[in-house]
């Protein structure tokens, strides 16, 4: 999930014709069986061992985990939308949008997904197609540790990336990585532009490529740089930055002034679903405050039931409050998903292999 998602047209098209998948064996609705697409790592295993099994439990039903990522398994649904095998699809903001666009997705039925009435407004959709899963920030991520031994306040600003004593110190995530796809509008918008309207935020980015110690991939990669001691200021995903505080490393993460990006994950039922019914129910409980509980406790994401409680330490680790949410800007994913190969074609050239 947490790389390489955004999708391009070019990469949906070639991973709608890649390796050769073997589906699972169609159902029918008396087999009383959910087909759900979903990723792989610490969101599996809390799928897998705390989330699915109550919904399993109550419904008497089994749920069956196909794990891949988010460009695999939208690839999966489009090359079977004239006969769709699976019924659930956990995907992200952009795919969330380029699969409405293709008709890929079922309108959430508020009869059967009466959790919808009591969800935060910017985890619906406008079309009421799909529900967003939940949410972290995108901001930034520092070493506690180096900033207490240099005597330097806690960063508050965007901005701060570009400050001289940071000079090869800074790393940021590459053409490729998702959280710079986010980064690349925010940034713009910042500088007087727009999603259609980067140029700002490419003359920053050339500005301080410079000072950049490395640009990563992937987040495990970033991950590394930061333990060795060699990043002491970066932008990352909230639920990125805290599973690794998790693990006792001085690290945190700052929303800043200027404020913070929403980045989210969206729950779909696929159109035609086999175990229709059964699908539109699963995403009311997974939408519920109970699985939502253990989505904010355990992978760190901001919960969208409003009912949904929180011990004090996962407060202090999601995006919840009032002022939390009213920071969080909402990038246009349609406009980020037509812009998004001339971006990386322009990173490519003028960022990264400066």
């Amino acid at each position: 999930m947490r790389r390489h998602w955004l999708v391009l047209a070019a990469v949906v098209a070639v991973a709608a014709v890649a390796a050769p998948y073997v589906a699972p064996a169609r159902v029918t609705a008396q087999t009383k069986e959910v087909i759900f697409y979903g990723f792989g790592g610490t969101h599996e295993r809390n799928m897998r061992t705390r989330v699915i099994p109550p919904f399993e439990k109550k419904h008497n039903v089994k749920v069956t985990y196909v794990t891949g990522t988010a460009n695999s398994n939208f690839a999966k649904v489009r090359a079977q939308k004239d006969r769709p095998e699976g019924d659930v699809l956990w995907t992200n903001d952009v795919l969330h949008v380029v699969g409405k666009r293709l008709g890929l997705f079922d309108r959430i039925d508020p009869a059967r997904v009466p959790n919808l009435k009591d969800l935060v407004d910017v985890a619906k959709d406008p079309d009421g197609i799909g529900v967003m899963q939940g949410f972290q920030a995108e901001g930034l991520q520092y070493n506690t540790k180096v900033y207490k031994e240099k005597g330097w306040p806690a960063p508050s600003s965007w901005y701060d990336l570009w400050k001289p004593e940071l000079k090869g110190r800074v790393a940021l995530y590459g053409a490729s990585g998702a959280y710079m796809h986010y980064f690349i509008p925010f940034l713009a918008r910042l500088e007087g532009g727009n999603e259609r309207n980067v140029d700002g935020a490419f003359r920053k980015l050339k500005e301080l490529a410079p000072a950049v110690l490395n640009f990563v991939n992937a987040p495990a990669e970033l991950d590394n740089l930061i333990k060795q001691g060699e990043v002491w200021l970066t932008f990352n995903g909230s639920s990125r930055v805290y599973e690794l505080a998790m693990t006792g490393f001085p690290t945190d993460f700052v929303y800043p002034k200027e404020g913070t990006i929403l980045f989210g994950n969206w729950f779909e039922v696929v159109k035609g679903a086999p175990n229709a019914a059964l699908a539109q129910e699963f995403v009311n409980y997974l939408v519920g405050a109970e699985a939502q509980e253990l989505f904010a406790k355990h992978v760190f994401f901001g919960p969208v039931h409003k009912r949904t409680r929180l011990d004090a330490d996962t407060a202090k680790r999601v995006p919840h409050t009032p002022d939390q949410l009213a920071r969080l800007v909402k990038l246009d994913y349609v406009a980020m998903n037509e812009q998004l190969p001339a971006w990386v074609e322009r990173f490519n050239k003028e960022i990264e292999r400066r």
